[in-house]
């Protein structure tokens, strides 16, 4: 009899227990579903910013990249217009000392100046070099380098077109002082484009 009455009780309290095992499991299972879902949000959300932010870092880069290329590329031409007009510079000078010495080579046997007019032959080298400046000089950004390899032009075409011995030589003059501030200028703007 105390086995019947075993197996009754236990007949008895079974449902009960298995309901309250159930509910528990039950929700233990929507928890955990609950768990699982917002873990994947979070971890969908890290994914994405991540992400982004790493596309926006690249993006950076990539920019960064382009603007030394660039400046790279700016700097290359500065650097080589800046050298060509170094040499029209030197050019157009050795070309308005050669007309110089022509000129004062004829005063000498002549005893008188010699001007130049129209038709006079163009110096040698002149208008090669006088057109290679103008052209460098229009790439130069420098506008100090701009500006004296101008006064340079201007004072050596002065010397090679003055009306007499005594104007060539105060035009002349103003050449090597000009000279030593444009490659002042030069040495000092090239380091930069480097």
């Amino acid at each position: 009899m105390e086995y019947q009455q075993t197996i009754t009780a236990a007949r008895t309290l079974a449902p009960v227990i298995w309901h309250q095992k159930g509910e528990s499991y039950m929700s233990q299972a929507v928890f955990g579903l609950i768990g699982v879902l917002v873990g994947s949000v979070i971890t969908a959300f890290v994914t994405i910013y991540a992400e982004r932010q790493k596309g926006k870092r690249e993006a950076a880069q990539s920019d960064r990249q382009y603007e030394r290329e660039r400046q790279s590329v700016r700097d290359t031409f500065q650097r080589d217009s800046i050298l060509t007009l170094q040499n029209a510079i030197a050019d157009l000078i050795k070309s308005a000392y050669a007309e110089l010495d022509r000129l004062i080579a004829a005063t000498k046997e002549t005893g008188q100046w010699p001007g130049r007019q129209w038709e006079t032959p163009t110096a040698v080298g002149w208008s090669a070099s006088l057109l290679l400046l103008k052209s460098s000089r229009a790439r130069v950004f420098n506008e100090e380098i701009r500006s004296l390899a101008t006064e340079l032009e201007k004072a050596a075409g002065d010397s090679i077109w003055a009306n007499s011995l005594d104007e060539a030589e105060q035009h002349s003059k103003r050449i090597e002082p000009l000279l030593d501030r444009f490659n002042d200028a030069v040495a000092r703007t090239l380091p930069s484009l480097y």
